[in-house]
């Protein structure tokens, strides 16, 4: 390849970092490619702990995130800092995960340089604009920019060739919170004393106002109808939800309302669950790995090859559906068994090897990047 590349990362979440760490060290292995990491700042409070346990120091933060701002606004914020950090790197290619607004607006910038662009996590579509609000929209646009695409499933891979992405820049590895989530995982030692427990996690945009009403609801009924099962609800920083959930559940002896845990910690809390209650993506792809059964509290969802696999139950928002799951999975022990038992469709542990080597050959291909932004 000749001269070190530059691949620069732009992310400021947990779930973020958690998914590009397994790429970054890879890609720092290799004697190619040298990988930055711009933090965009987007979980502030919280990136350091995360981005020690992935053993990456950022070369560059932003300050983007203002008490109350709106999500226009914090689009405005990340195109206004993001253009100095391609500036100061001249980065070869720009490496996004997901569909955050750091990575939609790294995108916008990569293309205004000039910058080829690399999509992990491509191709995950609902194709309603409103759920998730406002991801969908996100990950659209981002497939609209970027050159490169990788998709953690043959089924993504089909959503970008139906939207007429060309084949040949678009490659199935897996998903790399796998990779993760499998590094991450200890058998804890048996403890006999352990009540059996559901984990749940909420956070949502389109679930806040009368759907995480319902969900609440039907949370509180199950409880009080379960009083062998004790319930753990980490609380979200988002204030909207957790202030709720306090508000609602905060008062049953079998509710157990906690603080956000460290990663390798909140791996063993979902291996030792007997079930995962949740609205989330990153844990539809991790849970199936450690063979918890999930019941996703959401209309819809991105990731439906874990329905169709036997891992991931949809349950919607509404309160006597969610309730019609929460029984069937404490009282069918056959049903429960074979959410256990059923294969991840997400990943084999092995994503970012992949993606190394697809970015190492793509870097081999393309001439080194000296364009200046538009």
């Amino acid at each position: 390849m000749g001269k070190l590349r530059k691949a620069l990362f732009c992310c400021g979440s947990r779930p973020e970092f958690i998914k590009i760490s397994p790429i970054y060290h890879k890609l720092k292995d290799t004697t190619e490619i040298r990988p930055l990491l711009c933090d965009t700042g987007q979980h502030k409070d919280l990136s350091s702990a995360y981005l020690d346990y992935c053993r990456i120091t950022p070369d560059a933060r932003l300050d983007v995130m203002r008490k109350g701002q709106s999500l226009d606004q914090l689009m405005a914020q990340l195109c206004k800092q993001l253009p100095d950090i391609f500036d100061q790197f001249h980065p070869d290619i720009v490496i996004i995960q997901g569909d955050t607004a750091s990575a939609l607006a790294s995108a916008i910038t990569a293309r205004k340089h000039h910058c080829s662009i690399a999509h992990i996590e491509a191709g995950l579509r609902t194709y309603d604009r409103n759920s998730p609000f406002p991801e969908e929209i996100y990950r659209q646009n981002i497939s609209r920019l970027a050159q490169w695409h990788f998709c953690p499933t043959e089924k993504a891979r089909r959503n970008l060739l139906q939207e007429d992405v060309c084949p040949t820049k678009v490659f199935v590895t897996g998903n790399t919170s796998v990779d993760m989530v499998i590094k991450a995982y200890r058998k804890p030692a048996i403890d006999r004393d352990q009540r059996p427990y559901f984990l749940i996690t909420l956070h949502r945009r389109e679930s806040q106002g009368a759907p995480l009403v319902n969900i609440i609801n039907s949370l509180l009924i199950f409880a009080r109808s379960q009083p062998e099962f004790d319930f753990v609800i980490p609380l979200h920083p988002n204030p909207a939800t957790s202030d709720m959930i306090r508000s609602l559940l905060g008062t049953d002896k079998n509710i157990r309302l906690i603080s956000p845990l460290p990663y390798p910690e909140f791996v063993g809390l979902m291996a030792g669950a007997y079930a995962i209650i949740t609205d989330s993506g990153g844990i539809q792809e991790e849970a199936p790995s450690l063979n918890t059964p999930v019941i996703v509290v959401r209309d819809k969802t991105e990731r439906s090859e874990g329905v169709e696999g036997g891992c991931l139950r949809l349950a919607g928002t509404d309160r006597d559906a969610i309730l019609a799951e929460l029984d069937l999975i404490v009282n069918d022990k056959s049903h429960y068994k074979n959410m256990q038992l059923a294969e991840n469709p997400f990943g084999d542990g092995r994503a970012a090897e992949r993606i190394t080597q697809h970015l190492v050959n793509i870097l081999e291909r393309e001439a080194p990047h000296h364009a200046h932004a538009e």
